[in-house]
């Protein structure tokens, strides 16, 4: 028996192969439309997981922790400080490349970037300014960078973010030569950068090089004596390619706690970027999601069409029917063929939005240097939601062949 009506069923839909592609059309659309947002979403997912984790890649932060107090509302404040000699320690440890003071104001940007603020005055004009040691020059949008000659002096390359956010002035130009003091410290101003480019930013946003560019820079020495009285709140340790990270974090926190046997806080990882890139993923996956439902709502649009479709089918087959029950055709019979008709048509769009919807993911990411992800959950899902949408769709026509009276229905 099933064998006839799955015989029946693909001669029925080969009958009518232009109404067929019509109903599909609605269902390729809709899957398409999911598809191509899943696919895209995943991408964007999975490259922002990637520049983040390269980012902090072999990057660990380890700060003192205050133990908790039984009472919530009640909060001490840690006067606990890294040493200098503390830096040395952690910096003999096997596998460990650098270690960096953290001051506690690098506001959650990766650890190989050194910085503190300071505040920032020019003529009564108050704000506060990230400042990084030299390391090499930057790109200027007006005067020049640091060299060796400015070693012992006090000078200083503003950022553009200083114009941005900061000082109200027209002409960033007219600052070349001019003093500003910075913590009660004159300082000349011999260069300025030029503004961070967002738009060849990597989706995390920059890292690095977004820390780099917003930062003013001084000499060394001038650093040093800026830093002399900041308390070091945590240490910004790089490892060596080959080295383990976990197991040298455990090593270097166990030395510290070793160090100072009398704290009654622990020495942990600061994993405050790992929460964060949890909240990001988090958020994308949420839009990702809103933005696949809104598309299925096109599957809804689909779904009637194809029944609309069968109930058509099912008028014009009154004779048909009619002629299958009167030769002993059971309604079971004809509610699974109409039944299985609907699922094929949907499944067939299903699998064509499919291919449609990555080729259309694919073309859209070769314009925004972006590398879409077909996973198997979107397959799965994508073939599942065609296939019930036809039997939802496609019941009620064939609960209405399958009860129609088969006299009646031989001499309609």
């Amino acid at each position: 028996m099933i064998r006839n009506v799955l015989i029946s069923t693909f001669l029925s839909l080969k009958a009518h192969k232009l109404r067929v592609f019509l109903t599909m059309l609605g269902i390729i659309i809709g899957i398409a439309s999911v598809v191509t947002i899943a696919a895209l979403g995943e991408g964007i997912r999975l490259q922002t997981l990637s520049l983040a984790d390269s980012t902090n890649l072999n990057e660990i932060k380890i700060q003192y922790v205050m133990p908790m107090s039984e009472d919530p509302t009640y909060y001490e404040e840690s006067t606990f400080a890294f040493s200098k000699i503390d830096m040395k320690r952690v910096k003999k440890t096997s596998g460990v490349a650098s270690v960096l003071p953290d001051y506690g104001e690098s506001m959650g940007y990766g650890s190989t970037v050194e910085t503190i603020n300071a505040d920032f005055d020019y003529f009564g004009q108050m704000s506060s300014v990230q400042l990084t040691p030299y390391t090499e020059d930057s790109t200027l949008l007006y005067g020049r960078n640091l060299t060796a000659a400015d070693a012992n002096h006090d000078v200083i390359v503003l950022s553009h973010d200083v114009f941005d956010y900061g000082l109200a002035i027209d002409n960033p130009e007219e600052m070349i030569g001019q003093a500003i003091s910075l913590s009660g410290y004159m300082y000349e101003v011999v260069g300025i950068k030029t503004p961070y480019d967002f738009e060849s930013a990597p989706l995390t946003g920059g890292g690095d090089d977004y820390m780099t560019a917003s930062s003013s820079v001084v000499t060394r020495s001038s650093y040093n004596d800026l830093t002399k009285y900041k308390p070091i709140m945590g240490l910004k340790i790089k490892f060596d390619e080959n080295t383990d990270r976990y197991t040298a974090t455990d090593t270097i926190i166990q030395e510290l706690s070793e160090n100072y046997p009398d704290e009654q806080g622990t020495f942990e990882q600061d994993r405050s970027n790992e929460e964060m890139q949890q909240e990001m993923e988090s958020y994308m996956a949420g839009i990702v999601n809103f933005l696949m439902a809104i598309t299925a709502i096109s599957l809804l649009v689909g779904g009637i069409g194809v029944m609309n479709i069968m109930y058509v089918s099912v008028t014009e087959r009154k004779r048909e029917i009619g002629i299958r029950r009167a030769i002993g055709a059971k309604p079971r019979t004809i509610l699974f063929q109409f039944i299985l008709e609907a699922a094929f048509i949907t499944f067939i769009g299903g699998l064509l939005g499919l291919m449609t919807g990555y080729g259309l993911a694919v073309l859209a990411g070769s314009f925004m240097d972006l590398k879409p992800v077909l996973t198997m959950q979107t397959i799965l899902l994508s073939t599942s939601v065609s296939i019930l949408t036809g039997l939802f769709f496609g019941i009620m026509p064939a609960v209405n062949a399958a009860k129609m009276d088969p006299i009646k229905a031989i001499y309609q």
